[in-house]
């Protein structure tokens, strides 16, 4: 084990009709969810031992208020000072000199920016409020008080977002002093507000063509820069690749604390209750066993994101056998879908964007 995670978030997704961050809108039920989240993380204590990544996000931390945000980071600066890699996300139009200035001396070293996108006009689409001054803005503070590991959180797919919009994005990211980033695909849930707009044709998305046509383009773009992919997803310059996103591609415990955690204990996967009152009376919404040929299956859904892939000897050492009994990698391999280098097996380069026939295998 290499240690735990602790995971935070405030809200739920942008698009969501629940959107968490209304739930704490003011001050008062602010401080009352603090409360009761250190009282979990009391709880929880025991499990916080050996810490290596501290993330606090899953929506908009810095939506609280300062002497919030404040008690919040002291409760946790004894695990942040042991750490090696503490983030917090934040939405940029919200970020205060004030907060910038907190996060550094309360050891926060890394900082994940949602931006989605630069064009203004989609960002309304998908009701954003920031600006792309205010991306810039956030970014100069941050660098101002030493805090230079940085990630943007980006989009493709977006409603209205043409070729010629996403490149101009790509440029922009480029731009920026930045060592980390997330580039998602959008994914539209049901019960959400974009769900919605679609059904009624009030917007409309690129068609999946366009949506591997931007994919292509970004890896090629990017690999002409220091920008190096690391897994499906995620690209960072040498050195900056996320522990945290680390922790959970090679199936680490980790310990999620606060409304709508989840957490990875003792091969236990749980996940919190995400409506206030539910949680405040008793925090766990469900918790399940993870069982042997379960966690195979784990090794490799969340191994093979990861561009280096996975090791068959930690798959012989972590469950004592081998994984070509286990799955037909062999018929993967045939169909040109995986390749093997030595101890390695990795999804192959060009096979990226048809990755699900591949995690179909270990999900049967």
């Amino acid at each position: 084990m290499k240690g735990f995670y602790i995971h935070i978030p405030f809200c739920k997704n942008i698009c969501s009709y629940c959107d968490f961050a209304k739930q704490i809108a003011t001050e008062e039920v602010q401080t009352q969810y603090i409360d009761i989240l250190l009282k979990e993380l009391n709880r929880k204590r025991k499990y916080l031992k050996d810490v290596t990544s501290v993330y606090i996000g899953g929506g908009t931390p810095n939506s609280l208020s300062y002497s919030n945000l404040r008690r919040l980071l002291l409760a946790l600066l004894p695990y942040l000072k042991k750490s090696t890699e503490n983030t917090i996300e934040i939405n940029p139009e919200l970020l205060t000199e004030q907060q910038t200035a907190l996060f550094a001396r309360m050891k926060i070293n890394r900082i994940s920016i949602g931006v989605q996108t630069f064009q203004e006009s989609i960002l309304k689409k998908i009701r954003r409020k920031h600006t792309v001054e205010n991306v810039k803005e956030a970014i100069r503070m941050l660098v101002h008080k030493q805090i230079q590991n940085i990630n943007l959180d980006m989009m493709y797919g977006l409603p209205g977002q043409t070729m010629e919009d996403f490149k101009a994005d790509v440029e922009q990211v480029l731009a920026l002093p930045i060592t980390h980033l997330s580039y998602y695909s959008l994914i539209v849930e049901e019960k959400t507000i974009l769900f919605h707009q679609l059904r009624k044709n009030a917007i409309s998305v690129p068609n999946d063509d366009l949506v591997a046509d931007m994919y292509e383009y970004l890896q090629k773009r990017l690999s002409s820069t220091d920008f190096q992919a690391y897994e499906i997803s995620n690209y960072a310059k040498k050195g900056y690749e996320s522990i945290h996103n680390l922790g959970y591609w090679n199936c680490e415990e980790y310990v999620g604390i606060g409304a709508s955690a989840c957490g990875y204990i003792e091969r236990y996967r749980y996940e919190n209750e995400s409506v206030l009152p539910l949680y405040f009376d008793h925090f766990l919404k469900q918790k399940e066993w993870i069982s042997f040929s379960e966690a195979k299956k784990e090794f490799f859904l969340l191994g093979l994101r990861k561009r280096q892939g996975v090791s068959i000897r930690d798959y012989v050492q972590k469950f004592g056998c081998s994984p070509e009994r286990d799955f037909d990698l062999y018929q993967l391999k045939k169909m040109g879908l995986i390749e093997f280098k030595n101890d390695i097996i990795r999804i192959k380069d060009d096979k990226i964007l048809v990755s699900n026939l591949v995690f179909e295998t270990f999900v049967r």
